[in-house]
């Protein structure tokens, strides 16, 4: 009977101690399970950013490694960055053929090629939804729209804000402009106040004739924008800071002509004119050897590194005809 007696309050206060560790371990679990949560918490903040688009808020990698692009390769190398895919289209470009050895292609935007890179960022030009909600179930999207840009700064700093390369988008913008200022002071003595300068082209597929810009189209914002080369007075009312091409038919063609004539897919005239070349060939800048052809891989677009090619080519074009 004494035994029961002591054994009891014994067994009461072993139990108090069980309890009382056991309440001591969970508060420890808890404990460490909340400095594990704090911490990947921290790790995460740390690893990524949110900047604002077009399309919202996106959350994307502060310090990405693995970039697939489409449609801004010569951007990035310009940057400073090299991506680990790109589209076949734009490693095609033949400015940039030294630059993207270890650059995978991925097609016509191959999402099985894309996926087996394992991006952490995608950036494209493309505005298609369906496209672009593709791609950000691989890895988070940076969208720039081609058609919703203004000029090549703005591109650039937008791509230097978000990849944090602010200071390599200025000092290639200040390049820029300092190619541009050079190009204008060698123009300075040939070319005339009054000299009008057209920038028109022939398309096959449709037979079509265009009249471009100072978009970023066939060297428009090369010859407008940075040479700043005077448009014809109807091309300049209608189309320069407005339209950065428009399809026109041939009897208009005269209203558009200016004393030069810098023509995309020239020697094609011919081909997409027939009959109608002779109204091309009574053009005043045709009879007097004024017209320019471009070369259609150099001046198809205006990424950084064409642009400035571009303004370099025109000039060297200018100078040989005087």
């Amino acid at each position: 009977m004494y035994l029961h007696k002591l054994v009891k309050p014994i067994l009461f206060l072993a139990l108090i101690v069980i309890l009382t560790a056991c309440g001591n371990a969970n508060d420890s679990t808890k404990t460490e399970t909340n400095k594990d949560t704090s911490s990947t918490a921290e790790t995460s903040d740390s690893a990524t950013k949110i900047i604002k688009t077009q399309r919202g808020e996106l959350e994307m990698p502060r310090n990405p490694q693995r970039i697939v692009t489409d449609g801004y390769l010569p951007e990035l190398l310009v940057l400073g960055v090299k991506p680990v895919g790109s589209t076949q289209w734009d490693l095609e470009n033949k400015v940039i053929q030294d630059q993207i050895d270890g650059i995978e292609s991925t097609g016509e935007r191959s999402l099985e090629t894309i996926v087996q890179l394992k991006p952490d960022l995608i950036i494209t030009w493309v505005s298609d939804e369906k496209i672009l909600q593709q791609y950000e179930k691989i890895a988070p999207t940076l969208a720039l729209p081609y058609s919703s840009s203004g000029d090549i700064y703005e591109i650039m700093r937008l791509l230097g804000d978000a990849l944090d390369k602010k200071e390599e988008a200025e000092k290639w913008i200040k390049h820029l402009d300092k190619t541009a200022e050079d190009a204008r002071a060698q123009l300075a003595d040939i070319v005339k106040p009054d000299d009008t300068f057209a920038l028109m082209g022939v398309f096959v597929v449709d037979k079509g004739f265009y009249i471009y810009g100072d978009g970023g189209y066939r060297g428009g914002e090369a010859i407008y924008k940075h040479l700043q080369l005077k448009p014809p007075a109807k091309q300049e009312k209608e189309m320069i800071g407005k339209e950065a091409y428009r399809q026109v038919s041939y009897e208009v063609i005269p209203e558009y002509a200016g004393d030069y004539i810098f023509i995309d897919q020239g020697d094609l005239i011919s081909e997409v004119w027939g009959e109608s070349e002779g109204l091309w060939k009574s053009l005043d800048a045709v009879k007097n050897d004024r017209v320019f052809k471009l070369d259609p891989d150099l001046f198809w677009g205006n990424d950084p590194i064409s642009l400035e090619l571009q303004i370099k080519e025109v000039v060297k074009m200018l100078t040989n005809k005087q």
